[in-house]
């Protein structure tokens, strides 16, 4: 017998046994039932039997390739009048298996950044401090976003995804749904830029953080009303995600948190005040204008000099960056990123395939600056093994044997430097 036929006919014969059983126990134990018992019986034999009908269309679902899932009317209509708009053409949601999303998910993190790539940037940040030398980003933020998922978005292909457990009535699983289908229709209306015209990372993660935050705005308005039309009132998280987050870098759990936490509480406040179409429309180009009080606030990123080396990357942390770099460093040294001004980093490679990196970062005052020294020497302390902090312009050697330094290109400019050799490190200051 050919495999393709196997798997249908294993179900059919599962499902008819399953019913020939119940049928028989059920005659057996109608006689002595009262009408109450029997009318009870009834119900969980008609509940047990949706559910292996649900089983059998998932598994055929599976054997068939995957497969869509029928959206229903209502719900489209839910997110339409959500956000005012309208669905260009018919939103695709597509039917995966759970263990294969988060390989589907890397996969579109890795394809997403533009030009140099994700090797570069996460070579980038492991240099910075940002990231550990074993860190993987792309999997590690994959796995924030499939771990408990219910559906997904395609932030690439402006496609949604539900696992092959997906259940249509279940209530917790049409809200996941609405959100998926409202990142659908916000990518239909406002399509991200095509081909090689990245817009920057900062802008990238702003474009991704508000359109997420709508997202999850229409999806909690879907639980409200779900809440009060039956009372339902959610469902507790049992799925390990806390525990993952848990375990990640600052780095990767602060950008993975960034859209459900300060991206759904500016959608949120757009939505109040019916603004939410020109926030989507124009969404801020630094995430410095998440955050409570800089709403408005221009970058005015430092300029780094000319380079004459083999160009790798260049990109901004922005104020999120920063902020996620000092978390490690302690509760006191947080408040230090709301003096960002603007920032610059390049990772470049000599003719001797020596890679080094520069990061500017401008403050809103030489004071400010003073300060972010004092807690940044003590982060390139701990990053050499030393025992006390350097002074400003001191080298020190990692035991990776790299060389890294802080040092002040302007009264309100901090450089940080990591260098493959010492010459390189000379290179780079000011």
């Amino acid at each position: 017998m050919r495999p393709q036929t196997i798997l249908p006919c294993l179900l059919g014969a599962a499902l008819g046994a399953a019913g020939w059983m119940q049928a028989l126990h059920w005659k057996s134990a109608a006689a002595p039932a009262t009408d109450e018992d029997a009318a009870g019986r009834i119900v969980a034999l008609e509940n047990e039997l949706d559910l292996l009908r649900r089983e059998n269309e998932s598994l055929r679902s599976l054997a068939q390739g995957g497969g869509e899932v029928k959206v229903e009317p209502e719900l489209v209509a839910f997110v339409e009048q959500s956000l005012g708009l309208s669905f260009r053409s018919s939103p695709q949601i597509h039917r995966i298996a759970g263990e294969e999303l988060q390989d589907r998910i890397a996969a579109t993190i890795e394809s997403r950044y533009g030009p140099h790539g994700l090797d570069s940037r996460e070579q980038a940040w492991q240099l910075m401090g940002l990231l550990a030398a074993d860190d993987r980003f792309a999997p590690q933020m994959a796995a924030t976003q499939s771990i408990g998922a219910r559906s997904w978005f395609d932030n690439q292909g402006g496609e949604g995804w539900v696992t092959h457990r997906f259940d249509p009535q279940s209530v917790p699983d049409q809200a996941a749904l609405v959100r998926t289908l409202a990142r659908i229709l916000i990518h239909q209306n406002h399509p991200p830029a095509a081909g090689s015209e990245w817009p920057g990372d900062e802008a990238a993660t702003c474009r991704e953080a508000i359109q997420h935050g709508a997202a999850i705005a229409i999806e909690n308005r879907f639980l409200a009303r779900q809440a009060l039309a039956s009372g339902f009132t959610g469902v507790k998280d049992e799925s390990g995600a806390r525990e993952l987050l848990d375990a990640l870098s600052s780095f990767v759990r602060g950008l993975a948190t960034f859209p459900s936490s300060l991206g759904l509480a500016r959608a949120g406040r757009l939505m109040d005040q019916e603004e939410i179409l020109s926030g989507l429309y124009s969404p801020p180009a630094i995430t410095a204008n998440f955050f409570d009080g800089f709403d408005d606030l221009k970058a005015n990123p430092p300029t780094l000099p000319a380079a004459s080396d083999e160009f790798l990357l260049e990109e901004s942390a922005g104020m999120l960056g920063l902020n996620l770099w000092l978390q490690p460093l302690g509760e006191e040294a947080i408040p230090l990123a709301d003096a960002w001004r603007g920032d610059r980093y390049r990772l470049f490679a000599t003719s001797d395939n020596d890679v080094h990196l520069v990061w500017d970062i401008r403050f809103d005052s030489a004071a400010s600056a003073d300060a972010f020294v004092k807690t940044a020497l003590t982060a390139v302390a701990a990053m050499a093994g030393a025992e006390t902090d350097p002074a400003v312009g001191t080298i020190l050697t990692t035991p990776e044997d790299r060389f890294v330094g802080i040092q002040r290109s302007a009264p309100e400019v901090v450089r940080f430097i990591n260098a493959a050799t010492q010459e390189g490190a000379a290179s780079l200051a000011p």
